[in-house]
């Protein structure tokens, strides 16, 4: 429904970075937070869009709901939200991912992922590093409730930019039914890398964060004298990172294959054909990669920090991200002992289990429903 809605939506929700191809995290964090929501409202709600229509993957809207579609180009929420919130404000408002629009605003919840530019500048080049620091000060200073995955980020917070603990709620990421030890019922994806070898699965390449280069060289250094070495495979690779990783892998002799984005049973068909899945990152406000190899049953080889480590809680072998021979050992290590991968995979099975998206949402539908009461109460005094 993209006609005009009845005045006084109780809340309005930025799903411009949901349901949108190629998700990164933070796309799958706003995907399964705002179906839950729509599939089971706090409020009636009203989506604001940066594109022209519904998207077809979303669930079907409760009668009280509306979509509103305000597309533009650039500078969407500076311009377009801006306009529209001052337009016609909700009595809430959620931003799924950072950046409020700026300006007058109604009482606002947003969700910060992390810190990650903070704790891996060099990750951020540019001006990249700034712009992500202005976000989170400029929604530290307005929204009046802020909601971060982990108790990791929480700290980082308080810890960088005094944030009051008090105006923070974790509320962890999930992980979709879809990845699990098993294929569904019926058949499954054929693999994409194919049943022949083994290999080690990192996922995502598109930042420098995640570290990519490093776990090359350190795969290089634990199998050199190797007779038969265990591919790397890399998702989430294009564009000039993908390049210099090609050309990187043939320098170093290492059987690199690189796969554009992979996502849904594929990516979890991957994650079980892994000998074991590798996390290098610099630093992470969660870990998904890892809490989702996890829930396959995968071994985790990962950086021993922030929210990867807070996530694995022992789960996973975890190491240190700038050191090649800690992780050339554990490579090594998690290759060539089956009773490391076996206690690892029951560990991370258990641990998994405690994370789901239906729990994930039916907090942040509790969280809205209370700050929206405090709305409302506001606005009667």
């Amino acid at each position: 429904m993209l006609a005009g809605y009845t005045w006084a939506v109780a809340i309005g929700i930025d799903a411009s970075r949901a349901f949108q191809g190629a998700p990164t995290g933070i796309g799958v964090y706003s995907t399964q937070i705002c179906s839950g929501l729509i599939a089971d409202p706090p409020a009636p709600l009203i989506l604001y869009l940066n594109r022209g229509t519904p998207p077809p993957s979303a669930p079907e809207l409760q009668p009280t709901s509306s979509w509103r579609a305000i597309p533009l180009p650039r500078g969407w929420t500076r311009l377009r939200l801006r306009w529209e919130i001052r337009r016609r404000p909700p009595e809430l408002l959620f931003i799924p991912a950072y950046r409020l629009p700026p300006g007058r605003i109604p009482r606002s919840v947003v969700t910060i992922h992390g810190v990650e530019h903070k704790m891996a500048p060099d990750a951020y080049p540019g001006q990249a590093a700034s712009l992500v620091d202005d976000f989170v000060l400029d929604t530290l200073a307005r929204a009046s409730r802020v909601v971060v995955p982990s108790e990791t980020t929480k700290a980082d917070l308080v810890h960088h930019y005094g944030a009051d603990p008090g105006r923070i709620t974790v509320i962890p990421h999930g992980v979709a039914p879809h990845f699990r030890p098993s294929s569904p019922p019926g058949g499954a994806p054929t693999n994409r890398v194919g049943p022949e070898g083994r290999y080690l699965l990192a996922v995502g390449a598109h930042h420098r964060r995640k570290n990519i280069p490093f776990l090359v060289a350190c795969f290089a250094r634990a199998f050199a004298t190797t007779i038969e070495p265990p591919r790397l495979v890399v998702t989430n690779a294009a564009g000039q990172m993908a390049r210099e990783l090609d050309r990187q892998a043939r320098q170093a002799g290492v059987r690199l294959e690189l796969l554009p984005h992979v996502e849904g049973e594929e990516l979890a068909q991957l994650y079980r054909g892994a000998v074991a899945a590798c996390v290098p990152s610099l630093y992470e406000g969660f870990g998904l990669p890892a809490l989702e190899a996890m829930a396959c049953g995968t071994p985790v080889v990962a950086s021993e920090v922030g929210g990867v480590q807070e996530i694995a809680a022992g789960a996973a072998l975890l190491v240190s991200p700038t050191s090649e021979q800690e992780w050339a050992e554990a490579l090594i290590k998690v290759v060539t002992d089956p009773e490391l991968r076996a206690h690892l995979s029951t560990l991370g099975l258990a641990r998994a289990r405690d994370f789901t998206w239906e729990r994930s949402v039916r907090q942040h539908r509790i969280l809205l429903r209370r700050e929206l009461e405090l709305s409302r109460q506001s606005q009667r005094r």
